[in-house]
């Protein structure tokens, strides 16, 4: 009898230079993240800028690079125009199917992001925030 049609074998996520382990004392809660004051949403961009089946490590520097591109984002998406975004959307949705591709997806968003503070436009931002939160888990 098949136990599961499908599975996922996810890395583990480290913390200076070792796995993390309740036994080593070395973990890093999202709780305490959270309770801490640390944004959810830049735990979850930090965490996708890796595949989900490699191995990562976990720093504050991880984090520190997530809050201040998300902040980015934000920034972004507070714009009235925007750069073009169906191709945003298709890359997004062509790399999740591409076995969660999310490193491809967060460096897309970047260049997103860059190219809209830079003032182009031509984008609809309701469809980009609407998408990030959607397909991603992104809530801005």
């Amino acid at each position: 009898k098949e136990l599961a049609a499908n599975y996922v074998h996810a890395g583990m996520i480290g913390l200076d230079g070792e796995k993390m382990s309740k036994s080593k004392g070395n973990l890093v809660l999202v709780s305490n993240l959270v309770a801490n004051g640390v944004d959810p949403m830049a735990i979850r961009y930090a965490l996708m800028g890796h595949h989900y089946r490699n191995d990562q490590m976990w720093s504050t520097e991880l984090l520190d690079r997530a809050q201040s591109s998300l902040k980015r984002l934000r920034k972004a998406i507070a714009m009235n125009t925007v750069y073009e975004s169906s191709g945003l959307i298709q890359i997004i949705i062509a790399s999740l199917a591409d076995d969660l591709n999310t490193p491809t997806v967060i460096a897309a968003i970047e260049e997103w992001v860059e190219k809209t503070l830079q003032g182009s436009i031509g984008g609809d931002v309701t469809a980009v925030r609407f998408s990030l939160d959607a397909l991603l888990g992104l809530k801005l």
